[in-house]
């Protein structure tokens, strides 16, 4: 199976973005993605005609007046046994994200996966009481969820922060840091905050240890402001 962990970014990049999930919904299974507003998600339904979306409205950002969300996308022939989504910090008026979770099965087998949009400021991505409580909450949701279990998305956090080994300490496996990935952001990252020291990272996947893992790689376009984590397992 492939799973695909993408922060949409609200599908700005238009055409290239749509060319990227329409070429790769016919090898993948899952799309896990983040900032996607109520017509991103119905313009994503029509591309992805073989699948089944499960839409998580967030809040709007006023300022922009922008709606925002998240959705997970599973080919036909995966089961949803249940959805939602969990509250893991407190939203200002600049948060848009949340946990989403999927409780999934194919061919018999269950699985869980999770889509995070961490919290995003402040804008150093290091470690904050609210950072590591946010991990702590999503810990928490899957400990006691039985079956394997995959967890990914735009955490807003950098490589070595307390934040991310605490998934590390609950046995998840890091696969940005198993597989030695140099990067999750891009140009169209570093262009936005051009007085900023260039951030290479915001992104993780964690797997606990049932998960079989075929291939991990977090290629580079510029899609979203965001690099697409692509990874082939079985459960």
């Amino acid at each position: 199976m492939r799973i695909i962990f993408l922060n949409s970014w609200f599908g700005k990049v238009e055409n290239p973005f749509f060319d990227f999930i329409k070429e790769q919904s016919s090898k993948t299974d899952i799309f896990c993605l983040m900032e996607v507003n109520p017509k991103l998600f119905t313009e994503l339904e029509g591309v992805l005609v073989d699948f089944k979306g499960v839409y998580k409205k967030g809040r709007t950002i006023e300022s922009l007046s922008i709606g925002s969300g998240q959705a997970i996308f599973l080919k036909k022939g995966i089961d949803i046994l249940s959805s939602g989504r969990v509250s893991i910090y407190r939203q200002s008026p600049t948060d848009v994200g949340f946990l989403q979770f999927v409780n999934a099965s194919k061919n018999g087998a269950k699985f869980w996966i999770g889509s995070v949009h961490g919290k995003a400021q402040p804008g150093q991505k290091l470690d904050t009481p609210v950072r590591i409580n946010q991990s702590a909450k999503i810990l928490q949701f899957f400990k006691d969820k039985e079956g394997p279990k995959i967890i990914g998305g735009d955490f807003n956090l950098m490589p070595d922060t307390e934040s991310v080994k605490m998934f590390e300490k609950a046995g998840y496996r890091n696969l940005i840091r198993v597989f030695e990935i140099k990067e999750t952001r891009n140009r169209l990252s570093w262009e936005q905050f051009p007085n900023n020291e260039k951030q290479h990272f915001a992104d993780f996947c964690f797997v606990s240890p049932e998960i079989k893992i075929q291939n991990f790689q977090v290629t580079y376009n510029e899609i979203s402001d965001h690099l697409p984590q692509i990874l082939d397992f079985e459960i």
